[in-house]
């Protein structure tokens, strides 16, 4: 199969939807710069979902908002109050996660199909959109990254006369805890 320059497609998404003409062109283009940096920023959520997911229970008072205006040195002595908390608090952002990769995936679908049509210019529209889109999205993915780094459970913390043995539990040190 070859891509084409033609302003003509039938069926784009849908049976029904049909694209004659260059102006019904530059829209469908336009709609999928707009789903394709969407999708670049569905992928910065989930990596915040995950991120949080894997974070420390004990570092839950470090980067909960409510309690901005506390004294940061105060923010470390916030510990969850029981582990029902720290479980519910698991399972939200679990449910968060899978949502936000449900959106992803289906997105993500949909742009294929779109650039399956084999339209030149709807692919030029989904590079665009992607580029953009992790243009932006990319550098808030970073910040995420490196604020959370080092509140994963992967890190231990090292005990007075221990040694840190992370790297021999590339999941933590068991897979229990994730809840």
């Amino acid at each position: 199969m070859w891509f084409y320059w033609t302003t003509k497609t039938k069926h784009l998404l849908f049976k029904g939807v049909d694209i004659n003409g260059t102006t019904a062109t530059f829209e469908a283009c336009v709609v999928l710069f707009l789903a394709t940096f969407i999708l670049e920023g569905g992928k910065c959520i989930m990596l915040y979902w995950n991120t949080r997911l894997a974070q420390h229970p004990l570092t839950y008072g470090q980067t909960d908002h409510k309690h901005q205006d506390r004294n940061p040195l105060f923010n470390s002595l916030m510990i969850p109050s029981s582990l029902e908390h720290i479980k519910r608090r698991r399972a939200k952002y679990h449910i968060f996660s899978c949502l936000s990769h449900i959106f992803n995936l289906i997105l993500g679908y949909l742009v294929m199909l779109a650039v399956m049509r084999y339209s030149i210019w709807m692919l030029v529209a989904v590079l665009l959109g992607s580029m953009v889109g992790y243009f932006i999205f990319g550098a808030l993915g970073h910040n995420v990254q490196l604020k959370y780094t080092s509140l994963l459970m992967v890190k231990e913390t090292m005990d007075i006369g221990h040694i840190n043995h992370s790297h021999e539990y590339p999941d933590g040190p068991s897979s229990e805890n994730r809840f």
